[in-house]
Parts: structure tokens; C-alpha cells; sequence
């Protein structure tokens, strides 16, 4: 259900995904519903159309934390995975969200030693990574399937290869994550503060808009509740903050 609306209506084959999203978003908002944020994290690149990237922009109900999985920076591989995108339209499509976008931040998902990747291959998977500069990423190496079509292609990369570049891969992924998070330190965000910290009573775990995990002082009667938090440091992969009055 949307909101109480009734959906038969939205039940035409015209309706795009990025008209839903603003229909649910005014629904909210004509209601008067505590709901602020609409997260909505994956889309295949093929499908994040313009007007999706106009939608999100134009919402601010709609985090800013989106994945959108690469599985790979070659076109070649991508084309040989099935894959309806290349290399080149999806940072094309990286650049539109950033523009239009600014305070968007990426996660992806992509897969090493697929069958038939070479040195180069892995190198263009190296590149788009440092050149898009994820804020996190799922990374993982091939790992044929019986009854696949990629179980039986020629030119299996061997484990020990894959186990390598994955690593290098996860080593890189490593210092960008730090660097990309690391810049939003010093900044005043809203946080969805949603658990107490297994480490303390005293102290809450919430998430930005933008996904990501926030450690601050407060009271469990703020659990489910938005708070200003300023991002005091970087500790691994999870900001420590103090609420802002």
C-alpha cells in the first residue's frame, strides 16, 4: 500500500519507478506521516534514467546514500558477464549524479578473475575504482556455478590469481573509503539514531542519509528519533560525533 492511496491506480505500465518515488514522497508529505527519509539504495545502471537522477535531486526525503553495482571496469568483461552497460556509461552516469547530486555517496559491488580477464582487464576494474572513488564496496572474487554459462567459458583465471587481485583490489578500496569518509569530518548532519552501542548505555549508533554509521552520546529515548549530529573523527569505517543543540 501507498500511504492508504489506492494502488489500482498505479498499476499502468507508464508508470516509472521515479514517478512512484514522487508519488509515495507527496503522500508523506500531504499526511503529515514522522516518516523524513525515502531510502532507496540499489538500481541497476541501465535503469538509473535522468529522470531518477532528477527526482533524487529534487527530494530531499530521498537519501543520499546510493548503490549501484559496477560488478567490473572493463567493457569487455562487462560484456562478456551479460552485462547491458559499459564502462564508459556508467562513469557517465557517476558524473550526472555527482553534478546534479553533490552530496551523493556510492557504494558498489564488483567481482574479480571473471573468465577471460586479463592483466588489462583488471587494470581498467583498478582505474574506474580510484576514479569514482566508492565510499564502500562488496568485493569478491568469481566462483563458477555448475549450470552457469560462465562455469564452462574458456580462459578460467586460476584461484591463486583471483585470491590476488581481490586483495589488491580490497587494499585499495581500504585507503578510499578512509579518504572519501575522512572529508566529512567537521560537517553537522541529521541522523536516524536506531540502536544503543553494545559498548556503552550511554551512547547511541544512527545513520546518515548518506548510510553511514554514526556513534554519539544520547538518551535511548532518542532511538527512532532524528538528531543533529556534528562528525567529530573518523574511527575505521564509523563517524564518532556529538549531538548539536
Amino acid at each position: 500500500m501507498l500511504l492508504g492511496q489506492n494502488v489500482n491506480s498505479y498499476r499502468s505500465a507508464d508508470v516509472t519507478f521515479p514517478a512512484l518515488l514522487r508519488h509515495i514522497s507527496g503522500r508523506i508529505g500531504e499526511s503529515g506521516s514522522p516518516i523524513r527519509w525515502i531510502r532507496f539504495e540499489s538500481s541497476n545502471p541501465k535503469d538509473f534514467s535522468d529522470e531518477l537522477i532528477d527526482t533524487i535531486a529534487a527530494d530531499e526525503r530521498i537519501c543520499r546514500g546510493l548503490h549501484i553495482a559496477v560488478q567490473h571496469g572493463s567493457s569487455r568483461i562487462l560484456k562478456a558477464m551479460n552485462r547491458r552497460y559499459t564502462r564508459e556509461s556508467y562513469l557517465a552516469l557517476v558524473q550526472r549524479l555527482r553534478s546534479r547530486i553533490p552530496d551523493v555517496e556510492l557504494s558498489t559491488d564488483i567481482m574479480l578473475g571473471f573468465p577471460g580477464e586479463s592483466e588489462e582487464d583488471f587494470a581498467e576494474a583498478v582505474s574506474l575504482m580510484r576514479q569514482v572513488e566508492y565510499e564502500s564496496a562488496f568485493m569478491y572474487y568469481f566462483n563458477p556455478r555448475e549450470g552457469t554459462p560462465a562455469a564452462t567459458m574458456d580462459a578460467q583465471v586460476p584461484l591463486e590469481v583471483k585470491k590476488a587481485r581481490l586483495q589488491r583490489i580490497i587494499d585499495m578500496q581500504l585507503e578510499i573509503t578512509s579518504r572519501v569518509m575522512a572529508r566529512r569530518v567537521g560537517r553537522t548532519v541529521p541522523v536516524l539514531a536506531d540502536i544503543v552501542s553494545r559498548d556503552s548505555r550511554d551512547e547511541l549508533l544512527g545513520k546518515t542519509s548518506q548510510n553511514e554509521r554514526v556513534a554519539f552520546r544520547g538518551k535511548p529515548s532518542l532511538l527512532g528519533s532524528f538528531v543533529d549530529v556534528h562528525l567529530d573523527s573518523l574511527n575505521g569505517n564509523t563517524f564518532r560525533g556529538t549531538i548539536v543543540s
